[in-house]
C-alpha cells in the first residue's frame, strides 16, 4: 500500500506530494487527498482536494508513460473544483514539465500557487504505478 507519492523535480528543489488519502487504507478508490507543492521559495498545501474520479488522474500518468517519447501540446487534468490542476508538456527529448497549480478556493481573491516539476521520461512508469496504488485504482496497462 502506498500512503503518499512524492514527485521530485530533476531540475530544481521543486516537488509535488500527494498524501492523506480519504478513505485511508481502503480498498475503495480515493476521493479526497492532500496536495503539497514546494519549490525554491514557496510551499503550499491544500488539505482536502476532492478528485471525484481518481481513475482520470491515474490515467493521466498512464498516458504520460505510454507517450514517453514525447507528444504535442499539453496533457491536462483538473480536480472537480479546480483547486488542483496539472498541465504536462514534453520536449520530445525525454523530459516532461508538469505544471502544478494549487488554489485555496473558487474565488478570484483566493490564493493561487503555480510551479513546474520536471521529470525524466524514464521514471514515468514508476510514477504512474505509485499514483495508481495511492489512489487504489487498477492500472490501465
Amino acid at each position: 500500500m502506498v500512503d503518499e507519492v512524492t514527485i521530485k523535480s530533476s531540475r530544481s528543489a521543486g516537488e509535488l506530494k500527494l498524501s492523506d488519502p480519504k478513505p485511508p487504507g481502503s480498498r475503495y478508490p480515493v476521493e479526497y487527498l492532500r496536495v503539497s507543492l514546494k519549490d525554491k521559495d514557496i510551499a503550499a498545501s491544500s488539505a482536502k482536494v476532492y478528485i471525484y474520479e481518481p481513475h482520470s488522474l491515474a490515467l493521466l500518468f498512464e498516458e504520460l508513460t505510454a507517450s514517453w517519447k514525447g507528444w504535442e501540446g499539453a496533457k491536462e487534468w483538473s480536480s472537480v473544483e479546480g483547486d488542483f490542476s496539472l498541465s504536462c508538456k514534453s520536449d520530445g527529448l525525454g523530459h516532461v514539465a508538469i505544471e502544478v497549480t494549487l488554489k485555496s478556493g473558487l474565488y478570484e481573491d483566493d490564493w493561487r500557487v503555480k510551479a513546474v516539476v520536471h521529470v525524466d521520461a524514464g521514471i514515468l512508469d514508476e510514477i504512474a504505478r505509485k499514483v495508481s496504488q495511492f489512489l487504489h485504482v487498477e492500472r490501465a496497462s
